[in-house]
């Protein structure tokens, strides 16, 4: 329960993040996005680095996959935000975390996998 509550207060904090870096242009495409489209990520090392190895959900868009890594780079091209978050480091497979039961449909259609749409409930 504790680490389940953990990752989840993590997500949510990247959802915030990403959204205080959007621009107009990405608005309509990320309205809809909730905290279960953000990558899990979990404490480890790396080749000998040390941060958090960063999986993405399995169900996600390679649209919003795209989007979400234009707005990580906005954020880390920052120097406050490189010196109070840790490093995320990208290895393995993505994670193996279910879909949301539901989600609003038009935002379904964008951030899911083709594939993914009918598993869940809009």
């Amino acid at each position: 329960m504790k680490s389940s509550a953990r990752c989840r207060q993590r997500r949510k904090r990247l959802l915030e993040a990403r959204q205080s870096v959007l621009v107009p242009d990405d608005v309509a495409f990320w309205r809809g996005t909730t905290i279960d489209m953000m990558s899990d990520e979990e404490d480890g090392s790396y080749e000998g680095l040390c941060g958090w190895i960063v999986r993405p959900p399995s169900f996600r868009s390679q649209e919003l996959a795209d989007l979400c890594a234009t707005l990580q780079a906005r954020l880390e091209a920052g120097q406050t935000y490189r010196a109070t978050h840790h490093m995320r480091l990208h290895t393995g497979a993505d994670s193996d975390r279910l879909p949301p039961r539901s989600y609003d449909p038009e935002a379904a259609k964008r951030h899911f996998k083709p594939q993914m749409i009918p598993r869940i409930r809009v």
